[in-house]
């Protein structure tokens, strides 16, 4: 599939490798921009783009461009070197430092040109498909752009030069890049030989598993892994189950494992220990010799070995030929921060996987007040409002907790010093050589990430602390940002939220909102993590988050402003060299955009207070803007020649956004377009042919109806079908030129078709829409579902169906069932029809069912109803029949994993609400799967209290005697 881009746009994307060292081949291919390289990755894609015949480059400069690119290749894998030292030296420091900044000034420059090269061939107003393709064509026309690109191009490759005589003028040998290591023991060392007096919250965690590991199903080798993000207590936790059971054992092993292990010290390590002779194994040099020697002492051993802090499966793969699996009981603890690793290392059944959770808010003050005052009595009350926020902080880490109470230990009456570290753990004046080891155990997780992952996460610094950050919107971010390339035509978003789910799965970001698929909607990350982010992005010059009355250092890439900064340094910024700008809360003052003509991305997301002049200039000067995100603001109209942004992709609008200007439609590049249903959108759409994502629209308006056929790219709809208002002929031409279009669609590759569908109120309406194979998300909004329900069961790719609306009765239920692939379901309604029952006949792909409104205690499953429903929850649940003595079959959901059940509390006594929680645990105790069951109480100061009960029987029995 060819696509026609504007030449600034052409050169950006296009693909071209570029020469590469073979230490970093693989490595080049996947960075575009990061942390570690700076621009580099995305400046030789286009240096190599100009290289090519398409463009008519004086020939001196077509050697300079050549001579550049072969400069910044080495340059970048000099970075790519320099990146994986933990402790560079500090002239080493300097010059990473300069080479990445100067790969950005470059790019600047570039993009600068090409954006007036771009400028200088448009002589007219014409924007249609010709002209573009004409531009394309006669790329850089006029002699005097070119003559003042020469000129650039001369003074960039002086710079470069300068800079490598500069760093050659010092002599810095680069065998040499690293301060010699510290004497640093292995913090995880601590854990083992850590008192157990000393310890909080372990005892639950410890006696669960001693319990599962004591249990005599069948003498095999059982596999534990422990898994849980750098600093929850893993190893703490694997050494208190040994130290309470090896005794009951023939012989066992601890080792800890590095990222780099060292595989023949590992197992000689091993085999020092099952045999207890340390030193009799150390000249053995043959992994399969000490592997036979581990093997053959195992064989008829009951043994019980830790493997402690695995980074990679294969490094498991390994260790685990030297284990025999014998019946005599034999046992394996695995610890890991890598979610896939622990799954990997306890594949059977008979084996558990155990997350480790955060210590309670309980145990968490008991180990913080303790380090420091003994108790949490003996704390002063000027210190406690710091302690809570600062427990709130560390949310149950015990690393955190441990370093941070062993800070403030020295300074515990210093009330100022509480202030700083309950704001940021940086901003404390003391030093502790456990805050020391507490980010080298955080850096562990970091390095250990390929350098996409490194830059994808970095980014997580500009979010605010304790924010839900959605995934989509993340990604959206890190592709504008330029941090995810993929190659032979992959798909950016879904590339994209891969990277998300390995940062969760490698524990560094705490996943929120987890669907039934197991993927997370939203993250947040830990406070204590965000810190060392911060700390890790200022190093890197990649994020800016500004503090109070305090400027910036150096050049500002990437801003975040939070609401609290001062406003005349706001106002005073430099933001000419500035990529992206986030703009959080309460935000009423934006720096002027004026001179940020480097900015990609404009994130003003939920900042309510924000109008229409805080964006009034964006499209004269912010020509390499890619994001833009207005949405849930009050800006109300956007800039009449936003069309100019010829590099935007990705536009979110604000739901108070009446219409588009007519200049979107010049907008070739965008891919991703978000508007309200009720905004009114311009004639010409049809132009926007890259768009692969729209949502949401009025799909039946007049101008829009026929012109989404031509969106042929399109790979993600979301549209709203409302027939009212819409009268006679009309009516039912929108139909048909819509079905016209969706199915020419269907046949283009839209994969997902989302319809919000709004029953008409006219009675006898029927669905007008085939059963396309793209559509697979369907919310359904009217008195009933009855009239669509047939054509809802014809759908065979429908996976999610939510109802809103007044009821639903049996037979829709019954209907609804019969979708094929349906599996998630809501049901919101306000009036009963009865028991619904579940029947084990529909319904056999559903994993998630939520129902929620009057009516929701009248419902039953039975016997084999449902069989992999996965997670089921019930809202709002008020059937006061019901309320004592109630029974709705949960327990014959085999595959439930979660139940969640909300109480609506308003009107009902204490001892109902009592009754309800305990009837739905006993349901959840007697499903086998034993279920995680989480209640909740919806406003519960509206119980009835005793005497408004008194009250009203007195009134019912005075009302009978009357």
């Amino acid at each position: 599939m060819v696509r026609i881009f504007p030449p600034v746009l052409s050169t950006a994307i296009a693909i071209c490798k570029p020469k590469s060292t073979h230490t970093h081949r693989a490595t080049m291919a996947e960075v575009l921009v990061s942390a570690s390289t700076g621009a580099m990755g995305s400046l030789l894609r286009k240096l190599g783009a100009m290289l090519t015949d398409e463009y008519k480059l004086l020939k001196n400069v077509r050697e300079d461009i050549k001579f550049l690119k072969d400069e910044l290749e080495v340059m970048c894998a000099f970075l790519l070197k320099m990146s994986d030292v933990e402790e560079p030296e500090e002239p080493t420091k300097l010059r990473v430092t300069a080479v990445r900044e100067m790969s950005y000034k470059i790019e600047d420059n570039i993009d600068k040109f090409m954006v007036l090269v771009e400028h200088e061939s448009s002589s007219s107003e014409a924007h249609g498909l010709t002209k573009l393709m004409d531009k394309c064509k006669n790329l850089l026309p006029d002699i005097k752009t070119r003559r003042k690109i020469a000129k650039e191009v001369k003074d960039i490759k002086k710079e470069i030069k300068d800079v490598s005589d500069r760093f050659l003028r010092y002599k810095i040998d680069e065998s040499s890049t690293s301060v010699p290591a510290k004497d640093r023991v292995d913090p995880r060392l601590r854990a083992v030989y850590k008192d157990a007096a000393e310890l909080v919250g372990i005892d639950g965690p410890k006696d669960e598993l001693v319990r599962w590991l004591n249990e005599e199903e069948g003498q095999s080798l059982k596999f534990v892994s422990i898994v849980g993000s750098g600093g929850l207590g893993k190893t703490t936790l694997a050494n208190q189950i040994r130290l309470n059971l090896g005794a009951t054992f023939d012989c066992g092993a601890f080792v800890s494992i590095s990222r780099k292990p060292d595989m023949k010290a590992i197992l000689r390590s091993i085999l020092s220990q099952i045999t207890k002779k340390d030193h009799a194994y150390s000249n053995l040099d043959d992994i399969r010799l000490i592997m036979d020697k581990i093997r053959e002492f195992l064989q008829d051993s009951r043994y019980f070995i830790i493997i402690d802090d695995i980074w990679e499966l294969g490094t498991w793969e390994t260790l685990k030929c030297a284990f025999v699996k014998n019946t005599l009981g034999s046992r394996i603890i695995i610890t890991t921060r890598i979610v896939d690793v622990a799954k990997s290392c306890s594949p059977s059944s008979d084996d558990l996987v155990y997350e480790m959770k955060p210590l309670s808010e309980a145990d968490s003050k008991k180990l913080f007040f303790k380090r420091i005052f003994g108790c949490e009595e003996s704390c002063p009350d000027s210190l406690k409002e710091a302690a809570n926020d600062i427990l709130k902080k560390c949310r149950g880490l015990p690393l955190a907790i441990n370093a941070i109470s062993s800070l403030l230990a020295t300074t515990r009456e210093t009330k100022e010093e509480w202030d700083q570290v309950r704001h940021s753990i940086r901003s404390s004046k003391a030093k502790s050589d456990i805050i020391e080891t507490m980010n080298y155990i955080l850096s562990l997780s970091y390095f250990d990430l390929p350098h996409h992952l490194r830059s994808c996460l970095l980014y997580l610094a500009l979010f605010p602390e304790d924010e839900m950050i959605e995934r989509q919107r993340l990604v959206r971010r890190w592709i504008s940002e330029g941090f995810i390339h993929g190659e032979n035509g992959q798909d950016l978003m879904e590339l994209g939220e891969e990277y998300f789910h390995q940062l969760v799965n490698r524990s560094l970001i705490q996943p929120d909102d987890i669907g039934y698929d197991g993927k997370a909607e939203y993250c947040r990350v830990h406070d204590t993590i965000l810190d060392f982010l911060i700390d890790k992005s200022s190093q890197e010059n990649m994020c800016t988050v500004l503090k109070k009355q305090c400027k910036p250092n150096g050049i500002v890439r990437r801003l975040s402003l939070k609401g609290n900064e001062d406003e005349e340094i706001v106002e005073q910024l430099d933001l000419s060299h500035a990529r992206s700008i986030s703009a959080f809360g309460d935000i009423k003052l934006l720096p002027s955009l004026g001179r940020s003509k480097c900015l990609r991305v404009l994130d003003l997301q939920h900042c309510d207070q924000l109008k229409n002049h805080h964006i009034k200039d964006i499209e004269r000067r912010l020509y390499q803007l890619r994001y833009l995100d207005i949405s849930f603001t009050e800006i109300t109209e956007l800039p009449r020649q936003i069309g100019e942004l010829l590099y935007l992709e990705t536009l979110v609008t604000s739901f108070r956004l009446s219409e588009l200007p007519e200049s979107t439609t010049r907008l070739l590049g965008l891919t991703r377009l978000f508007v309200h249903p009720c905004c009114k959108l311009p004639d010409g759409l049809r132009n926007l042919i890259n768009l692969q994502e729209l949502d949401c629209v009025d799909a039946l308006q007049w101008k829009l109806v026929e012109e989404l056929g031509k969106l042929t790219n399109l790979r993600k709809l979301r549209i709203r079908l409302d027939t009212d208002g819409i009268e006679g002929d009309k009516l039912e031409q929108s139909k048909e030129k819509l079905v016209s279009s969706l199915c020419k669609l269907d046949k283009c590759g839209l994969r997902s078709l989302s319809i919000d569908y709004k029953v008409g109120k006219k009675d006898g309406e029927e669905p007008f829409l085939p059963a396309l194979g793209c559509i697979q998300e369907v919310c359904v909004y009217g008195k009933d579902i009855s009239r669509i329900s047939r054509w809802l069961a014809s759908l065979p790719n429908l996976h999610t169906l939510s109802f809103i609306g007044r009821k639903i009765e049996q037979q829709d239920i019954e209907m609804v069932g019969l979708i094929p692939n349906l599996i998630e379901l809501s049901l919101c309604f306000r009036e009963d029809a009865g028991r619904l029952i579940i029947s084990r006949e529909g319904f056999q792909q559903l994993q998630s069912f939520n129902l929620s409104g009057t009516g929701v205690g009248l419902l039953m499953f039975e016997p084999g109803a449902m069989p992999r429903l996965n997670e089921l929850g019930l809202y709002n649940f008020n059937e006061r029949s019901a309320a004592v003595d109630f029974d709705f079959g949960i327990q014959r959901l085999s595959s439930l994993a979660r139940l969640t059940v909300s109480i609506y509390c308003i009107g009902w006594t204490a001892a109902e609400v009592k009754a309800s929680e305990d009837a739905f645990k006993s349901m959840a105790e007697a499903n086998p799967s034993r279920p995680i069951l989480k209640m909740t109480r919806l406003n519960p100061q509206y119980m009835l209290r005793e005497e408004q009960i008194d009250m009203a029987g007195s009134a019912r029995t005075q009302a009978v005697k009357s």
